[in-house]
């Protein structure tokens, strides 16, 4: 449903008086995941994020990042590291997630933001899996708010996934 709600939500039509700073959502949410990530000894090194806000409505930004992160954990391997960068360039911000994970498949790397896709569960590091719609609601939340979000494999390992929303402005519009 919230999916649905999401697609029928044009950007022009989003909340955007809403000012959240980046770098505090990453905290809350990552508070949230905390004891998941205790339990498998697995950390969180957050790099940037001065003056990283934008507009918006701040649940569903949260709802966002929440699916990244516990993505990012879930295909971690147990100590290891979830790390978050944040840049802000231009009009934009650009948050970064890498996990120490073994990738993406070049399927996941064409299908990962589909309705009910769910990867290779080997490939996940925890146990449960989801129900397919996580990254497609982070899709959507970016689209709503003006912005994108990517992924891909990095260099050194791992996958990185990359939301790009627009900065907000000295008011807090965007």
């Amino acid at each position: 449903l919230e999916l649905s709600r999401l697609e029928n939500t044009l950007p022009e039509e989003q909340n955007r008086g809403e000012r959240v700073e980046l770098a505090t959502l990453v905290q809350r949410v990552w508070s949230g995941l905390q004891p998941l990530a205790l339990e498998r000894g697995i950390r969180l090194e957050l790099q940037g994020g001065q003056n990283c806000s934008v507009s918006g409505d701040g649940s569903r930004l949260h709802r966002a990042l929440l699916n990244l992160m516990d993505n990012a954990l879930r295909f971690s391997p147990d100590g290891g590291t979830v790390r978050v960068a944040l840049r802000h360039h231009s009009d934009w911000c650009r948050l970064t997630i890498k996990d120490e994970g073994p990738g993406l498949s070049e399927e996941d790397q064409e299908r990962l933001f589909e309705r009910f896709y769910r990867g290779d569960p080997s490939r996940a590091r925890s146990r449960g899996g989801g129900s397919g719609l996580g990254l497609a609601i982070v899709q959507q939340i970016a689209v709503t708010h003006g912005g994108r979000v990517q992924a891909a494999n990095h260099p050194l390992g791992g996958a990185v996934i990359e939301l790009m929303l627009p900065a907000a402005g000295p008011s807090g519009r965007s």
